[in-house]
């Protein structure tokens, strides 16, 4: 029988305490014994920090810049103690901080909160694999609204949490019995001196707005808030990955005998439509007797561009019958060309209703979502070559996209619409000074082109550049346009 260690004139309170040296660590469920995750919640001076740093740069201050350095400023604080797993996850958050930094908006926002999520979990999972990496974010991306709320519902269990006998509580308790009579005897000798001496009384005066003073102390506490969530090492558990499945053919009422009709079919039908495109846009034949081209335009641009996305997804739902007959394979190929024709058509449909009535956000944007629908249906294309599966499809699809909108960001398309309209005979006044300030040089280059340039109403947004307050709200898009209106002499008949 084992005998326990006794040490000869060991006090009693300390053999009371070193129960730590040899009772085993205990961890999560299923997690060796000395890998086990520490649960705890942030870094109290680093949450603190973060709050200070969040002050400094939002209060009373629009955001901008300001906002990637806060959110590397959060990995920095959650990364402490593990700097030699931070490198991959820093480089990750400086990418997609990056379109922030050229300019803040919607898409560079939400790439900014993706990064410094993925970078975060990058962080507490450095061995995870990609897929694991994106399904434990998105896991904590759904629970963090609920992480936000906690401290805000005071339920039975958060209560007798409070409330609980704890050490910091009983510490909190002894410092307020030996500090509450020397502070509030302390304050009462400044009092009476200050009304002695009135150098005293000048220094020591404060000047305080009740209202601001409790907006800043509720913007601490909101800052707070969100941040600690971020800090905290725990992650949700995840649970097992499925394999990315489509739905089955056979549910949609697809069979290799009706797959083979609707391929023949639908390749007769678009190969009408796309010899009609062909010959009124390329060879100029007549169209029917009062519709003009860019009536016949509109009208098309958007259906075709519908009927590539369903032509996409009946290649997906007959892939499953590629072998049950030697003549689907190639009919589905010649489908997805043709689609992909179809896509070029509907470009082509809208650069014409453009020529006519302008450029916008909207048709601008379809422009490239045409071009990502023929370039996903070439992807479908390849799939079917290669024999890959849904996932792989998937995966390329998302990238894409994620790729495209990421390279959107850097764009100034205001740029680009108002120096497209600016340039027409008659441009729609109203719709180019709504751009703003970031269309600002393609207006000053409109001027130097044309002589007899006017722009109403007055005052017009596209007028002046945009202004930058101080660095917390620096943009290098704003930072380029201010300084190329600076280089440049404005004509005084704009004025």
């Amino acid at each position: 029988m084992t005998q326990p260690l006794l040490i000869p004139g060991l006090p009693r309170s300390l053999a009371r305490d070193g129960w730590w040296l040899d009772a085993p660590v205990s961890g999560p469920p299923g997690v060796p014994q000395g890998e086990a995750r520490t649960t705890r919640g942030p870094h109290w001076a680093g949450l603190t920090g973060l709050v200070a740093l969040a002050d400094l740069l939002f209060w009373h201050h629009a955001p901008g810049l300001s906002l990637a350095l806060f959110a590397l400023a959060i990995l920095g604080v959650a990364a402490a103690g593990s700097w030699r797993q931070s490198a991959r996850p820093v480089v990750l958050l400086v990418l997609t901080a990056l379109p922030v930094v050229e300019h803040l908006q919607a898409l560079s926002l939400a790439f900014l909160g993706l990064g410094l999520a993925l970078a975060l979990v990058w962080l507490r999972r450095p061995e995870a694999g990609k897929t694991e990496m994106l399904a434990q974010t998105a896991a904590w991306l759904g629970r963090l609204p609920g992480y936000w709320l906690a401290p805000l519902s005071l339920h039975a269990g958060v209560l007798a949490q409070i409330t609980r006998p704890s050490h910091a509580s009983r510490s909190a308790r002894k410092a307020l019995r030996d500090w509450a009579f020397p502070l509030a005897g302390s304050l009462v000798f400044l009092g009476l001196l200050m009304q002695a001496n009135p150098v005293l009384a000048q220094v020591l005066a404060l000047d305080l707005d009740l209202w601001s003073a409790l907006s800043r102390a509720a913007f601490w506490g909101a800052a707070a808030l969100f941040v600690a969530p971020l800090l905290s090492p725990d992650l949700p558990a995840l649970a097992s990955l499925s394999p990315i499945a489509l739905p089955r053919a056979a549910r949609l009422g697809l069979n290799p005998r009706s797959v083979l009709r609707a391929l023949v079919l639908f390749n007769a039908l678009i190969a009408m439509q796309s010899l009609t495109d062909l010959s009124i846009l390329v060879f100029g034949a007549t169209l029917p007797e009062g519709m003009s081209l860019a009536e016949y335009a509109h009208r098309g641009a958007y259906p075709l561009l519908a009927t590539a996305l369903l032509a996409g997804a009946f290649a997906l739902s007959a892939r499953p019958f590629l072998h049950e007959h030697r003549a689907i394979r190639p009919l589905l190929l010649v489908w997805l060309a043709q689609n992909m024709v179809l896509c070029g058509a509907a470009m082509m449909r809208l650069e014409h209703y453009i020529d006519t009535y302008g450029l916008t956000y909207l048709r601008l944007y379809a422009l490239i979502w045409m071009g990502l629908v023929a370039i996903g249906l070439g992807l479908v294309a390849v799939q079917l070559l290669r024999g890959r599966n849904a996932a792989w499809l998937l995966i390329r699809c998302a990238a894409l996209g994620l790729g495209t909108l990421y390279l959107c960001a850097f764009v100034n398309f205001a740029q680009i619409i108002a120096a497209q309209n600016l340039a027409r005979a008659n441009p729609d006044t109203d719709y180019i000074c709504s751009l703003g300030p970031m269309a600002h040089g393609a207006f000053l280059d409109a001027m130097r082109a044309t002589s007899g340039l006017r722009i109403e109403p007055r005052p017009c947004a596209i007028w002046f550049p945009p202004q930058t307050p101080g660095w917390r709200e620096w943009g290098f898009r704003s930072w380029r346009v201010a300084r190329y209106s600076s280089a440049m002499k404005i004509p005084e008949r704009t004025r």
